[in-house]
């Protein structure tokens, strides 16, 4: 992604949620009006983000990490990883939460659609505050530095340490002060490579540091990557990780409910005639079921059944609103297991069998 299309992407607005109807001024409404609230209600829904306290924790961490750094004295910082599984959400996580900050970063500046700032005296250069890049598979060196290069609008070509030298030259050019770095379970550090793709990761660090900056690394379970093996690296290693709600232990099940609980007070607005407690005390278990307790399955199961039972004049969301909604061929696969795991034998009844 360049520059460019991530000041495009941070600063458009948003599609906003239209303000709530009751379900029964809106059965009273004009059909002309109803589809035109329809329409506007979908497309809002279909981007909604629901509040997370599992998201809003991690985005805590990474705003203070930043903050420390920017406080330290020039050098190497504090690096940040934010880890994952499959299909938890981590790239979209992180998006948020670093275009948020840099929306607060530009301020007025939000506006211009070609930020620029004078890194020095008589000089005016693009304003590249956040640079984000993703890697492909087996990532290398040279791979990384023209990721870096061609998103602020520099020619990749020319020899590693050429080209080392146009990046460092770069952020201290546009005044890059944050670096993500997603995917970064793709970085090549086979046996052959890796100490040098960990040398170059620690180089990049110094010199971000030393102009106030972080690096933050976005990947896939990089707790298995030698990344995290790495003395040096690992000593500046600031490890944030994501899951999916769990719904084994009572405090699980607590931060679930209460997940479902934040999302009624965004959804059941618009469907007022569902009871409070609908997700979070009638269909927690189920939900969970069929999501895992991963949240982007989980907004669009609850955002697809609020639509359908409001479509159908339910007067409440059911099981069978929830089973209507297609989800992920993952969150599918893990339903299945859940619904065919055999249940443990109950040890009370092994006990009177042996009595």
């Amino acid at each position: 992604m360049d520059a460019r299309l991530w000041h495009q992407q941070a600063t458009a607005p948003s599609i906003a949620l239209p303000p709530p109807v009751p379900v029964e001024v809106f059965d009273e409404t004009p059909d002309a009006a109803q589809d035109a609230y329809w329409e506007v209600l979908s497309s809002g829904l279909a981007t909604v983000v629901l509040p997370s306290a599992l998201a809003r924790r991690a985005a805590t961490r990474l705003t203070r990490l930043v903050e420390r750094n920017t406080l330290r004295p020039p050098g190497a910082k504090a690096i940040g990883s934010v880890s994952a599984p499959f299909a938890v959400g981590k790239s979209t996580f992180v998006k948020d939460w670093a275009q948020a900050a840099y929306r607060d970063l530009l301020g007025p500046a939000c506006a211009d659609p070609r930020p620029t700032w004078n890194p020095e005296p008589g000089v005016t250069a693009d304003w590249i505050p956040h640079v984000y890049i993703t890697l492909r598979a087996a990532s290398r060196i040279r791979d990384v530095l023209a990721a870096l290069l061609l998103t602020m609008g520099y020619p990749s070509e020319g020899l590693v340490r050429v080209t080392t030298t146009r990046v460092v030259h770069a952020f201290r050019q546009h005044g890059v002060r944050l670096l993500l770095i997603d995917d970064a379970h793709f970085l090549d550090v086979s046996n052959k490579d890796s100490r040098d793709m960990l040398d170059f990761l620690k180089y990049l660090n110094t010199e971000l540091g030393e102009l106030g900056g972080t690096m933050i690394l976005i990947g896939a379970d990089l707790h298995d990557s030698p990344i995290y093996l790495d003395p040096q690296i690992n000593s500046r290693l600031e490890r944030v990780t994501l899951r999916p709600y769990g719904f084994g232990t009572e405090e699980e099940k607590r931060d679930w409910q209460r997940f479902l609980k934040d999302a009624e007070t965004v959804l059941l607005p618009y469907f007022d005639c569902a009871p409070a407690g609908v997700f979070a005390r009638d269909l927690a278990g189920y939900i969970w079921r069929r999501t895992q307790g991963y949240v982007g399955d989980t907004a669009l199961l609850l955002t697809e059944a609020l639509l359908a039972a409001f479509d159908d004049g339910s007067e409440t969301i059911t099981t069978d609103h929830l089973d209507s909604v297609p989800l992920s061929a993952r969150a599918a696969a893990g339903e299945v297991d859940l619904r065919t795991a055999a249940p443990k034998a109950s040890k009370r009844r092994a006990k009177v069998g042996a009595s």
